[in-house]
């Protein structure tokens, strides 16, 4: 009987090892895009766009990532304005949101959110 449940036990580990693995959807919502009412361009939230600042999306365009964004942030060697700009050049943002007075805005409140009022950066 110690045998039989062990045997069994053996088996069911050995089948769930060698399954194979699922095949993953490649179709996913992206909430970082959202389309804006007049002009159905996709606009990246201010919050989205220093993220994907300080993961080191925009370092081609001189921007860097992580805690030397931080630094450079703090340093004023880099303005939410560059950040916004390095976003239509990877054309992740139209040309016109660098006009928008209200984005940069946000944008900059954002990152001063993140870096002088969070302790974790």
């Amino acid at each position: 009987m110690k045998g039989l449940i062990i045997g069994s036990l053996s088996l069911c580990l050995l089948s769930t090892a060698t399954a194979p693995a699922v095949r993953a959807d490649t179709t996913v919502f992206n909430p970082t895009v959202t389309s804006s009412r007049d002009s159905g361009i996709p606009q990246i939230t201010p919050f989205n766009l220093v993220n994907l600042a300080y993961r080191g999306y925009f370092k081609d365009q001189g921007i860097p990532g992580y805690s030397a964004l931080r630094m450079a942030y703090l340093e004023q060697k880099v303005s939410a304005l560059d950040i916004v700009r390095s976003a239509v050049k990877t054309r992740r943002l139209p040309e016109e949101v660098l006009s928008n007075k209200q984005y940069v805005n946000s944008v900059a409140q954002q990152l001063s959110a993140t870096f002088y009022n969070n302790p974790f950066f």
